[in-house]
């Protein structure tokens, strides 16, 4: 088996079929179809199903994708590991980052590029907690910053998928309200004190979901749900937009303050931890580089 050969066999799956991986590649897609023929009599088995023009990947297709790209990904870590000793600062970061944990890391990218601007930066937005678990278990991002409600419940997945954990903060979740309603609420806001407002939530196994439904659950309170949608970055435009209410952590809440959303915390706190996964083992020269930055720079930012 050839690194050739799993590269271009990701390729396909990326692009979804054999004539947009040629042209991606800028190889012929007889001399693509070629190789992934040869893989498949290596490995004795098929790894797509040609359907019409096209192909679906079988169960062995599948089963191979995370051990492709992680291969891919160690090959590109040995060679960056070694252009690191001869002084080249090339290659390249995948991270993946969501909520919070994503606008926490911006200055660090931004402070990274100075110090190595011939690194190239891909930042995946990822809408579930899971969905970074997943990426970075299968080597498409060698960092993922997330939040978590329970470490105890990420941690297992991070041993099952051979990841560590790195703890890198707690933020609060604050109430979010439309302009002008709840303006006489006191602040803090008890629980059991909520107003009469259907909710704009993520989806269950969201972390931030998943914290706020155990502290109504204490309170014996349940969520009344107006608008489910995973994409966190939206919750506020739709409360400002007079949707309901919405639970946000409290590092996304400041532009909806900005332009008229009342906020208020709550009492009890609801608490939620965020953090850092990153597969077990060696990182690259640039994601080691990148680890180390950003750890520094939630660090201090937690003692200001």
């Amino acid at each position: 088996m050839e690194f050739r050969q799993l590269a271009q066999f990701l390729a396909v799956v990326e692009h979804g079929g054999l004539v947009r991986a040629a042209t991606a590649l800028h190889i012929s897609q007889p001399s693509l179809s070629q190789t992934i023929r040869a893989l498949e009599r290596e490995l004795k088995t098929p790894l797509f199903h040609r359907v019409g023009h096209g192909v679906v990947l079988t169960a062995a297709g599948e089963a191979l994708i995370g051990p492709a790209r992680q291969l891919i990904r160690d090959v590109a870590t040995a060679r960056a590991s070694v252009a690191e000793v001869a002084g080249i600062r090339t290659g390249r970061l995948d991270i993946a980052a969501m909520g919070s944990p994503l606008e926490f890391i911006l200055p660090a990218v931004g402070a990274f590029r100075r110090r190595h601007p011939d690194v190239f930066i891909s930042i995946e937005t990822p809408a579930m907690e899971s969905d970074i678990l997943h990426q970075v278990r299968e080597g498409r991002s060698e960092l993922g910053f997330l939040p978590f409600q329970d470490e105890a419940d990420i941690h297992s997945e991070a041993v099952r998928g051979r990841l560590e954990l790195v703890q890198l903060g707690v933020e609060r979740m604050k109430l979010v309200m439309p302009p002008g309603i709840g303006t006489a609420l006191p602040d803090p806001l008890p629980i059991g004190q909520l107003p009469d407002l259907p909710t704009t939530a993520a989806p269950f196994g969201a972390q931030g979901r998943d914290a706020v439904e155990k502290a109504l659950r204490r309170a014996g309170l349940h969520t009344r749900l107006g608008v489910v949608t995973a994409h966190r970055s939206t919750h506020c435009s739709l409360v400002l937009r007079g949707i309901g209410m919405a639970f946000s952590p409290e590092g996304q809440v400041n532009q909806a303050v900005r332009t008229g959303a009342v906020v208020r915390d709550l009492d009890p706190p609801i608490l939620l931890p965020y953090g850092l996964v990153r597969r077990a083992g060696h990182l690259s020269p640039s994601a080691a580089a990148f680890f180390e930055m950003a750890v520094e720079h939630f660090r201090d930012r937690s003692s200001d």
